[in-house]
């Protein structure tokens, strides 16, 4: 079996190469390595070597890897890539630089009851997304969340295989929403008191929590909350969990601004929007009611004299062409003729550089009415090709369509050291770079190699 340092320098599908081990879990380790192809520092995440010979251990690895590159929200850590090497699975995630909430509490760290109700309400969130993509962390322990400035957070791993009953909680291992609530509740306890991970698990198991006077009361109750989700006693959902978290903030710290979700968040656990409290206008006197009056007649009088200028010198303009022109660029072109442009829509090219101009309508050389809007396509680039070898050809299916890609033909060959109905090739090939509903051939191997 290969030693852990044996992988020191190796390059992954010839592509990631792998520069330093950053850290060694219970189940995987963590290698600093660079994307040769897209000249980026990544993290690729291989189990450890005694658990290879675990086929079920491989195999749920590989699963959660493929179900995380569908994943997409602020605070989760993407999964980029996933394959396998010599038998042996891997994942590329971004890298990540910032601390470990296990890093903070080791260094002594603790959370203000304000800071900690900012932290259930970020968490919360981002488990009420997971677990709306039908997705259980499972493993939610003080290694797997990050810490960033302006009171973020941000998970790895969500669902992926763990052993040993898998997070150092004081719960077992299932496939249970609620368990990820209980998981949080150790994590908030913790995070609060500085108690030690023995010290906490045993106080939970104990049901003895030993609070300081700096926690409130209802923050202590949300805490136990969490814990009781596991038994049915608690929170039903994540969504329950962030209600019950932004109310408690409201009321602890009433002059704190609520947090808001980030872009790309889909605004679950939030409560109803309430209208906006009246606000009383103060009396105003005469004398600025008809100041008020007349200013208004002022505009109004400016905005009929320029729909008026606008109708009777409205001459013709001829549009630019703004096709293979960056969009920046673009839009000072159609402004200097006294024209508008609007992206209506963003497409992976493989002919156009990303963030330049795909098509226009109007098309370049046409005449029109001054202020009319230029519609442009713009691009995202090229789409590149995924890894798909060793995918069961539905696997591959759904790997091409999230991607933007549709399966072309399919063709079958006798291949020996595949499975049945497993990807050995592409046309065109891993890495190659496409546009969007492009069509990808695949090589499907027909039948078991007999290993």
């Amino acid at each position: 079996m290969d030693r852990l340092m044996d992988w020191k320098g190796r390059v992954l599908r010839r592509r990631y190469r792998l520069d330093e081990r950053v850290a060694v879990g219970r189940t995987v380790e963590v290698f600093r390595a660079f994307d040769i192809l897209e000249e980026k520092e990544v993290a690729v995440k291989l189990p450890l070597p005694h658990l290879i010979s675990d086929r079920d251990f491989c195999d749920s690895f590989r699963s959660a890897a493929h179900r995380a590159t569908r994943l997409s929200h602020p605070g989760v850590i993407p999964v980029l890539d996933y394959g396998i090497e010599d038998n042996r699975p891997y994942a590329v995630t971004e890298m990540v630089e910032e601390k470990t909430l296990h890093e903070l509490l080791a260094a002594g760290k603790r959370m203000k009851p304000v800071g900690a109700l900012y932290f259930a309400v970020e968490m919360g969130r981002i488990l009420a997304y997971l677990h709306g993509q039908g997705i259980v962390h499972g493993s939610l322990d003080e290694r797997h969340v990050f810490i960033y400035p302006g009171r973020r957070a941000r998970v790895s791993d969500p669902g992926f295989p763990v052993v040993l009953g898998g997070a150092a909680s004081p719960h077992p291992f299932y496939q249970d929403p609620r368990r990820d609530l209980s998981d949080l509740g150790y994590l908030l306890y913790r995070s609060l008191t500085g108690r030690g991970a023995a010290e906490a698990v045993a106080d939970v198991r104990e049901g003895r929590l030993r609070w300081g006077d700096e926690v409130p009361p209802r923050l202590r109750r949300l805490v136990q909350l969490c814990l009781d989700s596991v038994a049915g006693a608690g929170f039903p959902s994540s969504d329950e969990l962030v209600m019950e978290a932004v109310s408690t903030l409201r009321e602890e710290a009433p002059m704190m601004p609520e947090p808001r979700p980030e872009a790309g968040e889909t605004g679950r656990g939030e409560e109803a929007a309430r209208p906006a409290p009246a606000i009383s206008l103060p009396r105003l006197k005469r004398w600025q009611v008809w100041l008020g009056a007349a200013m208004l007649a002022v505009a109004v009088i400016f905005f009929l004299v320029w729909i008026l200028s606008i109708a009777i010198t409205g001459s013709k303009v001829e549009v630019p062409n703004l096709v293979n022109v960056s969009v920046e660029e673009a839009r000072k072109l159609a402004a200097e003729r006294d024209l508008g442009m609007l992206v209506v829509a963003r497409e992976y090219d493989a002919g156009v550089r990303a963030g330049y101009v795909i098509s226009q309508d109007p098309k370049g050389g046409v005449m029109v009415k001054r202020k009319t809007v230029v519609k442009v396509l713009e691009s995202l680039g090229p789409l590149t090709v995924p890894n798909l070898v060793g995918l069961t050809l539905e696997d591959a299916r759904l790997v091409l369509e999230s991607r933007g890609f549709r399966v072309g033909e399919v063709i079958y060959r006798e291949v020996e050291g595949y499975s049945e109905n497993r990807v050995v090739e592409t046309d065109p090939p891993y890495g190659s770079r496409l546009s969007s509903g492009a069509a990808v051939n695949l090589v499907v191997n027909r039948k078991a190699s007999g290993i």
